[in-house]
C-alpha cells in the first residue's frame, strides 16, 4: 500500500516494482572504517547525488565492532548499478580503499518493504535480521510491510523502515530501520502498535539478531518516489 499521508511514501521504480537492493558489508583493516568512510564521502557521496538510478546508500558502523560497516544500497536497476560502480569517483574510492579493506561482501536480496519520510535527517540506525519459519513466511511479509508503512506514515520519529529478504533464501530477513534520533527509538519501541507487532511476529522465528551501529548523521534521498505510481 502506498503512503497518502504527506512526507512518508514507498520507494519504487516508475513502473511501481521493487527497485534493486543488496546489503554491502565492509570490514576494514583495524581501525580504519573511518577513514575509509571519508574517502567514500569526498569521492562517491558527490557522484552518487547525481545518479537518478541510485535511490538511496544508507548505513552504519556496528558499535560493537567498529571495523564493520553495514549498506542498504537500493537502485533503479541493476543498469543504474552498474552505472554507479563504473564511474570514475566509484573507481577512484575503489582503488583508494583497497589498502584499507580486509573484506566486503554483498547480499542479493528482495524489496519486501521500502518505506520513508520524504525528507529529514536519521541519527539513528538500527539493523535487525530474523530467520523465518518458511511456513510463516508470507504472514510475516503482510504484517511487516503494514507495519513499515504505519511507522513511517504515523510516528513522527520513524525516518525509514526497509524489509529485506535474501535473495537466495528469502526466510532469512534483514531490516533497517532509520530514526530521527534515540528518543524516537524509545517512542516506537514502546507504542502499543510496535508492541502489537512484534508479539504478533515473534513466534514466527527460529532466530533473531539486533544490531546497534554508532550514531550518524543520515540525510534521507528524496529519489525512488513516484506520485504517479500506485503500489500493491
Amino acid at each position: 500500500m502506498a503512503s497518502s499521508m504527506a512526507g512518508a511514501q514507498s520507494i519504487r521504480t516508475p513502473e511501481g516494482n521493487m527497485p534493486m537492493v543488496h546489503w554491502a558489508v565492509l570490514e576494514s583493516t583495524p581501525g580504519d572504517m573511518m577513514a575509509m568512510a571519508q574517502i567514500g564521502g569526498k569521492t562517491v557521496a558527490p557522484q552518487t547525488a547525481k545518479e537518478a538510478g541510485t535511490y538511496a546508500l544508507y548505513g552504519g558502523i556496528d558499535v560493537t565492532n567498529h571495523d564493520l560497516m553495514r549498506l542498504l544500497e537500493i537502485y533503479e536497476s541493476y543498469e543504474a548499478y552498474r552505472i554507479h560502480t563504473t564511474s570514475v569517483p566509484f573507481q577512484e574510492y575503489r582503488a583508494r580503499r583497497l589498502p584499507m579493506l580486509k573484506s566486503l561482501k554483498i547480499l542479493e536480496a528482495n524489496g519486501i518493504a521500502l518505506e520513508q519520510k520524504t525528507s529529514g535527517t536519521a541519527t539513528v540506525v538500527l539493523m535487525r535480521r530474523y530467520e523465518v519459519l518458511p511456513e510463516k513466511l508470507a504472514e510475516y511479509q503482510n504484517l511487516a510491510t503494514a507495519e513499515a508503512v504505519r511507522a513511517v506514515q504515523e510516528d513522527d520519529g520513524v525516518m525509514g523502515m526497509f524489509v529485506t529478504g535474501e535473495h537466495d533464501t528469502p526466510n532469512i530477513i534483514h531490516v533497517m530501520e532509520l530514526y530521527r534520533d534515540r528518543g524516537a527509538l524509545v517512542d516506537y519501541a514502546s507504542s502499543p502498535a510496535a508492541k502489537a507487532f512484534f508479539q504478533k511476529t515473534e513466534s514466527m522465528f527460529t532466530s533473531s539478531h539486533i544490531v546497534e551501529n554508532l550514531e550518524t548523521k543520515i540525510p534521507l534521498s528524496t529519489k525512488g518516489f513516484h506520485s504517479n505510481v500506485v503500489t500493491k
